[in-house]
């Protein structure tokens, strides 16, 4: 099983991650540093120089990778997705027909306070504007998941274990 976690920047997918991978024993995979090791670059320096939407056919490419390693090898693993992987359509099918998919909710609020409202390590989280436009346009996808867990006022280990109970995992 491939446990993939989504949801807007902020939302704590790879905290979360981290703490479900330690809770079930299964290993992480976070897919902005997958990508980040096989193109050899940063995810800023990718949107830089090809742009979203050639960030976006990588990201595909590189979770289309994952399930393919994920079906050879066999095992379970948590998946922590990068907070766009959920907009482009093949991205969205291969997540819901190889995945069990969690939305990680949290309110616009509690995502600035987590990050603020600038970011250098985030490349499409520089204008508070566009960063609330974005996240409207994206909640009806990450609606789609077929889970769901509010994190606002929760810790990561608190998240991981709601995650397990919703999914009737048993902890390692």
């Amino acid at each position: 099983m491939i446990i993939s976690l989504t949801g807007f920047m902020g939302c704590g997918k790879s905290s979360v991650g981290r703490e479900l991978a330690r809770l079930l024993g299964w290993p992480l995979v976070d897919l902005d540093r997958y990508i980040e090791q096989k193109m050899g670059q940063r995810i800023a320096e990718i949107f830089d120089a090809g742009g979203e939407q050639r960030f976006r056919a990588i990201e595909t490419e590189a979770l289309r990778d994952i399930i393919v390693m994920h079906e050879v090898a066999g095992g379970d693993r948590i998946l922590s997705l990068g907070g766009g992987t959920i907009v482009t359509a093949p991205a969205r099918e291969l997540l819901f027909k190889h995945t069990e998919s969690v939305y990680l909710q949290t309110d616009l609020d509690t995502i600035f306070k987590r990050i603020g409202t600038h970011s250098k390590t985030r490349p499409l989280f520089n204008d508070k504007y566009k960063i609330e436009s974005l996240f409207d346009e994206r909640m009806p996808l990450y609606e789609q998941a077929a889970h769901s867990v509010r994190t606002d006022g929760r810790s990561p280990a608190e998240i991981a274990e709601l995650i397990i109970n919703q999914l009737d995992l048993k902890i390692q």
